[in-house]
């Protein structure tokens, strides 16, 4: 099906803030997922032996099958970005495709 195919999409509207998270923690129930971003800081000067600290920065909560239709929806986006720019490093994702 081409871009031409596609019905239009209605407008986006909404106060949502854009945030950044460099962690992703991901939890779910019998009904449904949920993805807790997070952004990690490095541990304090003279902490001594403390682990980093990460803050929430958002959570989303989804159906399974909402969250398995974006596999391939996220596959094609990086797959045309990787087209455009070169390979994406993501160090053990060939490790972590499949259980």
């Amino acid at each position: 099906m081409s871009d031409e195919d596609q019905p239009a999409q209605p407008p986006w509207t909404g106060p949502a803030g854009r945030e950044y998270s460099n962690v992703l923690r991901i939890t779910g129930g019998p009904f449904d997922v949920m993805l807790i971003f997070g952004l990690q800081q490095p541990a304090p000067e003279g902490a001594g032996q403390h682990e980093p600290e990460v803050g929430e920065v958002a959570r989303i909560s989804m159906s399974w099958g909402h969250a398995k239709s974006m596999i391939p929806l996220l596959a094609r986006v990086v797959a045309d970005y990787e087209s455009k720019f070169g390979e994406v490093p993501a160090p053990g994702f060939e490790n972590n495709w499949r259980a």
